[in-house]
């Protein structure tokens, strides 16, 4: 009679010590460790150095058009911020990153941790009256002026309220601690050469026509917040090129393959008016998204959608503008005109699946980028989620 033959694999697991069972692994802070030590021990791929066909300019999922409440200067299109719920204190400005090299990275592990990212998203959440969420923005600017090219920095928080509700209202707050200043210790002392100007003026991002960008020196205390009704009947925000309501937000498929094919579809709508290039374009409205009021499976699914552009890569553990640490992701560079190459990123909290920043840093700076002390590395466009969720509560608007 045949001897029967042990099961190695059953010998193996029995012979487990307790912790290293992956049932108690699974979403564990070791987990989070082990991710990330995975993804930056990865070989280098090389730095994608493909430019956009076309000048790049900023085009966002954004709230539907306005009227302003307060003093203040209502832009036509208004930037739209990242999401999660995450809470912090303090601002920040846009600082130089460390230039040293981060954690290597391929295309193929980006994506397999966004996937993971999208499944820690939990399944149910509240339901309110108002979806709010608070932001924390800066960019940076170059300035040449009397002959002397210095780097300003820009920075405001913002507040967006979205009634959901019949009869209710959509805020948006925005300039509050609003503060433009020279970056650095030389760009004061160069600002200071030129005549310390309090009205400056750049180059107007990706416009191509030569058109001038007007900028101010001043405080948070020299200026009032700005408040913003963001609805338009029931249409709370857009996508796209089209306005939509919270129906419309919830209708949206928690399926990744039919939420790109959604996308995919308002992209042939608008790419008329858009010049990033499709790639881009997806990014920025999945990116989006996770900044609206929609069903959690949507979310997960626009972090899948953004893992399956092409390009996209994981920079290992990265601390974010407000110093929260996180997971860094990131599509190749493309030329931007006013500083010269430079990289979206999103920083995700790994555990949650919340967004933390939504950014460009730049990869290679211009001859008058790199004067005005910008390097690679630089965070030269953030906008930060402090905080987002449901409440009952409209914002309190500031006078």
């Amino acid at each position: 009679m045949a001897r029967k033959r042990p099961d190695v694999m059953k010998t193996l697991a029995d012979a487990r010590p307790p912790e290293f069972d992956p049932e108690r692994l699974a979403g564990s802070e070791r987990a989070r460790h082990d991710l990330i030590t995975i993804l930056s021990s990865a070989p280098e791929a090389p730095e994608a150095s493909r430019s956009a066909a076309r000048p790049f300019t900023w085009r966002w999922a954004l709230p539907v058009a306005a009227t302003a409440a307060a003093a203040g200067v209502l832009v036509a299109t208004l930037p739209q911020g990242g999401s999660g719920a995450q809470d912090a204190r303090g601002g920040s400005r846009a600082t130089a990153r460390p230039t040293t090299a981060g954690p290597r990275h391929t295309p193929e592990n980006g994506r397999l941790a966004l996937l993971n990212v999208a499944s820690r998203l939990e399944s149910k959440a509240d339901e309110g009256t108002y979806w709010q969420t608070t932001t924390r923005s800066g960019w940076i600017g170059v300035v040449a002026e009397s002959g002397s090219t210095f780097a300003v920095v820009s920075s405001e928080t913002q507040q967006w309220s979205f009634g959901v509700r019949p009869g209710t209202q959509s805020l948006w707050v925005s300039g509050i601690d609003d503060t433009t200043e020279p970056r650095t210790e030389r760009d004061t002392a160069r600002w200071r050469a030129a005549g310390s100007p309090k009205d400056l003026t750049l180059a107007e991002s990706g416009s191509g026509s030569g058109g001038k960008l007007g900028l101010r020196i001043e405080s948070g205390s020299e200026k009032r917040p700005t408040v913003t009704r963001i609805n338009d009947g029931d249409k709370i925000a857009a996508l796209g090129a089209r306005n939509v309501t919270y129906a419309d937000l919830r209708k949206l498929p928690g399926d990744s393959g039919k939420l790109k094919e959604y996308l995919e579809g308002l992209y042939e709508e608008d790419r008329g008016s858009e010049i990033s290039g499709r790639t881009e374009w997806m990014w920025r409205q999945a990116a989006g998204l996770i900044s609206l009021p929609v069903k959690p499976e949507v979310r997960a699914a626009a972090y899948r959608v953004i893992a399956d552009l092409p390009g996209i890569r994981s920079l290992g553990e990265v601390t974010d503008p407000l110093g929260r640490k996180g997971v860094g992701f990131a599509l190749p560079a493309t030329e931007r005109p006013d500083y010269g190459t430079a990289r979206s990123e999103l920083i995700v909290n790994p555990a949650t699946g919340a967004l933390l920043s939504d950014q460009q840093v730049l990869t290679k700076p211009n001859a008058q980028a790199a004067e005005a002390g910008l390097t690679a590395g630089t965070v030269v466009n953030h906008t930060a989620t402090v905080t987002s969720k449901w409440t009952d509560r409209q914002l309190k608007a500031p006078k």
